[in-house]
């Protein structure tokens, strides 16, 4: 999958994560993530994880966080038309750019996937908050990029399903969990 293939969902601030304890072999020493969990306290909406106004980002990231760069977080169409509603309907203020359907910008480059739980206040866990990765990429033979993102969509949705098969003393928290793509633009 590429990009073009991806519809925007909103922008994070985000800087490079140190790995967690017991990862090593795993995770690049920093990695990308939008899961507030694992990344550096960051400016954020008031209410919700992403923004949905580039510009609104781009003014929290020069006066409050000048070393954070601007990430898009991207989804599939069907993805998104299967996530909106598991978190309050289409019509919710922080889903205005999945609902209008845009696709990434031309200059947009997909750095990898990430696999995100959302609470329901549109708070994001991380696949890496729960130590999946060594497991999966043993089992999967999926790997991470230099970035600790998942290279492609496809390798993401196997090790989703893969996750969400757990026994249920392995399952990651009781959240929506979903694929989502990363770019810089």
């Amino acid at each position: 999958m590429n990009g073009d293939q991806l519809i925007v969902a909103g922008y994070v601030l985000a800087v490079p994560a140190p790995r967690p304890p017991g990862q090593e072999y795993v995770l690049p020493e920093t990695f990308l993530t939008v899961s507030d969990c694992l990344m550096s306290d960051l400016p954020r909406p008031e209410f919700w994880d992403w923004y949905v106004d580039r510009q609104e980002a781009e003014r929290a990231r020069i006066c409050r966080a000048p070393h954070a760069e601007i990430v898009t977080v991207a989804m599939t169409l069907e993805d998104a038309l299967n996530f909106m509603p598991k978190q309050g309907g289409a019509e919710q203020p922080y889903f205005d750019l999945l609902s209008a359907q845009s696709s990434l910008p031309a200059a947009a480059s997909i750095i990898g996937y990430e696999l995100v739980g959302a609470e329901w206040s549109l708070d994001f866990h991380s696949w890496h908050c729960h130590g999946y990765a060594a497991e999966a990429l043993d089992e999967l033979r999926v790997e991470l990029n230099e970035f600790g993102l998942i290279n492609t969509y496809e390798q993401a949705t196997r090790v989703l399903t893969w996750m969400l098969g757990q026994p249920p003393e392995n399952q990651p928290a009781p959240v929506e969990w979903i694929v989502v793509g990363l770019a810089r633009s």
